[in-house]
């Protein structure tokens, strides 16, 4: 059994920083909260998700009693439940309902999400788990340096160097992080020092990766005040952040494009 009331803006957040790496996937639900870790169709980012029980106005959840009779019998994993959401449907159901609070029911059986908004009621069909793609283990990885930026200082950059190229450049030179696009004719650099910033680990080193997937991230982090950024040399890129007011994590995990000698 699962209901629940929450904030139609807190929950439209949640959802637009999934959405921005992938349609659908498996939403683990529990006591504490909701979980989830999808990987895109390619293989080259992955989003880990997570919000807090008490980011909601009201958050009931309770297994099945056979389920319970399982836990109790020697299981000593936490109780849950998964179901499979097309996420993009839901965020369009929410950007027609408003700014009401929304209301959510789970029907495990019927395989049905029952969500009300004010006066609007829809019934959305889930998806079978099984058919999803497998949730993807996190690498163990370790970064030598870390960023802490303003998101819209980061986001006002990609929207930039979105006009010059496909790739961009994120690196560290001792003590200014920058950030650079280079196309044909044109080419951009923002370039901070540590004093700009509101973190910067010192360090000598930079990796490339897709401006496609970057600028998908940046919209799905725009609620965010800042943003902290995991880097090492031509390695993956770690993106973390919070949302619903520090009650819900998100991080994005980018495959690097390995420049040719």
């Amino acid at each position: 059994m699962f209901k629940a009331k929450v904030n139609a803006n807190v929950l439209r957040e949640c959802i637009e920083s999934i959405t921005a790496i992938v349609d659908e996937g498996k939403l683990r639900i529990a006591e504490d909260g909701l979980k989830l870790r999808a990987v895109d169709p390619a293989n080259v980012a992955m989003v880990s998700f997570e919000l807090q029980g008490d980011a909601f106005d009201e958050f009931r959840f309770a297994v099945a009693e056979e389920v319970k009779s399982e836990t109790e019998a020697g299981t000593e994993s936490k109780a849950e439940t998964e179901i499979g959401i097309d996420f993009v449907k839901l965020l369009g159901i929410l950007g027609i309902g408003g700014r009401e609070e929304v209301e959510l029911e789970l029907d495990e059986h019927a395989q049905k999400l029952f969500t009300r908004m004010g006066s609007l009621a829809y019934t959305i069909s889930l998806l079978d788990p099984s058919s999803l793609r497998k949730e993807p283990k996190v690498p163990e990885l370790e970064f030598p340096v870390q960023v802490i930026i303003e998101t819209e200082e980061f986001r006002r950059t990609i929207r930039a160097a979105e006009k010059i190229g496909d790739h961009i450049v994120l690196g560290v030179d001792g003590e200014v992080f920058y950030m650079e696009a280079e196309g044909e004719m044109d080419k951009l650099r923002l370039g901070l020092r540590k004093e700009q910033l509101i973190h910067l680990t010192p360090g000598t080193l930079h990796s490339l990766y897709s401006l496609d997937y970057i600028s998908a991230m940046s919209k799905g982090m725009s609620h965010a005040e800042n943003i902290t950024l995991n880097l090492g040399k031509d390695y993956p890129l770690l993106i973390e952040f919070e949302v619903a007011e520090g009650k819900g994590k998100v991080s994005y995990l980018l495959a690097p494009r390995i420049e040719s000698e």
